[in-house]
């Protein structure tokens, strides 16, 4: 069984490396192959001249072929040098990209906890309720609370709670003050829905099943029947949300760190397309890719640890 698991586990992280090799690739290709040039960026059109292009490209290896510059790169980001910001080249990539990194991944590792610790049990105590007018009204709240756009949400709420009953400041004092609440919440909310759709029609699809039936007929209680019997085989399809959600926590949400003025990683990715800052993408886009790929085998070993069939079905495939 173990050496089962170890010979699984082994080919599923095999299989990523080719995966994240083309990945960065076909990155790296359109980013240098695409119409906008890295010296534009750097260079302001009012002092550009060809020989201070030409001096550039040939500082950061622009001049070189595609793949001299793809090996080149990589070879360095093995290294941990992951290459230099065009519009801050002052800061170590390092210091720049993976400290706003961070402040979005608390703010968003904050709001996943809330979305699934709301939502699991919304979504059971609706499944329990099928029938009933309970249920539809219950789903229906949070999809109407999932209808309200980001950039609608985050200015109402700031008038509301800040300019109206003065209950918390819109200055960004960290990540763990009473001023994050609310940025935390306009991203967990609308989470919630999908998460209790989902935990709904598993509990429901659970409820159906022969060993629920068998311990009802055995004269178990309803509360040991529910917990220990649908509410824990409800669970098991969640792994794959939970697995796939982890790698967005990185990746900031846009609106909310405007509005509130949060030096994360979403405003700093917005600008970096637009400037375009080259090196920070793709720092961005690989570090995502990973973490993607990262989560997909994870959840594939929960999944081989908890049933044995899908290993030994992957194995004789």
């Amino acid at each position: 069984m173990g050496s089962g698991l170890l010979g699984y586990s082994i080919r599923r992280v095999l299989w990523a490396i080719p995966v994240l090799f083309a990945v960065s690739v076909i990155l790296f290709a359109i980013l240098r192959l695409g119409p906008n040039d890295p010296v534009d960026a750097i260079l302001p059109r009012s002092v550009y001249t060809e020989d201070q292009a030409a001096l550039l490209r040939k500082k950061y290896g622009y001049d070189q072929p595609v793949y001299q510059q793809y090996f080149t790169y990589m070879k360095n980001l093995l290294q941990g040098d992951p290459g230099t910001s065009i519009k801050h080249p002052d800061f170590t990539m390092r210091e720049f990209i993976f400290n706003k990194m961070w402040v979005s991944t608390q703010i968003n590792f904050m709001a996943l906890i809330i979305t699934f610790t709301l939502g699991i049990p919304i979504g059971i105590y609706a499944a329990l309720a099928r029938g009933t007018s309970i249920d539809p009204l219950t789903i229906g709240f949070w999809l109407l609370i999932a209808a309200f756009p980001t950039f609608v949400a985050a200015p109402f709420l700031q008038w509301v709670f800040a300019l109206k009953w003065d209950i918390i400041s819109l200055t960004y004092q960290g990540i763990y003050t009473p001023n994050i609440i609310l940025p935390v919440l306009i991203i967990a909310l609308p989470g919630i829905a999908g998460v209790a759709r989902f935990m709904r029609a598993s509990v429901v699809a659970v409820q159906g099943e022969d060993y629920v039936r068998t311990a009802r007929a055995k004269g178990l209680r309803e509360r040991t029947v529910i917990i220990s019997h649908i509410t824990r085989n409800a669970l098991l399809p969640m792994v794959t949300v939970i697995g796939l959600e982890l790698p967005a926590i990185t990746g900031g949400s846009l609106f909310v760190e405007r509005a509130f003025g949060i030096p994360g990683i979403g405003n700093q990715a917005l600008e970096a397309a637009t400037t375009p800052d080259f090196d920070v993408i793709l720092v961005i886009v690989l570090f995502s890719s990973t973490l993607f790929v990262m989560a997909n085998i994870i959840v594939d070993l929960l999944y081989a640890t908890i049933d044995p069939r899908i290993r030994v079905g992957t194995a004789r495939g």
